[in-house]
């Protein structure tokens, strides 16, 4: 291995045919930060409408927006950057039910 692809790590090296975005793996790992940072959006959304937050870790860190941010981004980050894309598919398919879940409880609150 490389210094180069020592130091781009997972996004370095899976490439297929010289085309960094048609890779599986990045397609996941994109799904999955942007399925957290909707889940971001909804609980903020939610906390200003007055709706309370029932997990107890988010709960805590909604006093400060940086805690949000580490808690809600900079996880999925690191755990997007060290974890294949293929073994982000549970977690996929558990956050875009539980956004969905989100999107419903809303829309049934609000009307």
């Amino acid at each position: 291995m490389t210094i180069a692809q020592l130091i781009s790590g997972p996004l370095g090296y899976s490439r297929v045919n010289g085309y960094p975005w048609k890779s599986p793996d990045i397609v996941f790992r994109v799904v999955y930060l942007s399925l957290q940072l909707v889940d971001l959006g909804l609980t903020v959304m939610a906390v200003n409408f007055g709706f309370p937050e029932l997990n107890p870790f988010v709960r805590i860190s909604l006093a400060s927006p940086y805690q949000l941010l580490i808690f809600k981004l900079g996880i999925p980050l690191f755990i997007t950057w060290f974890v294949p894309g293929k073994l982000l598919i549970p977690a996929i398919i558990l956050l875009g039910g539980v956004v969905g879940w989100n999107i419903k409880e809303l829309l049934l609150l609000a009307f």
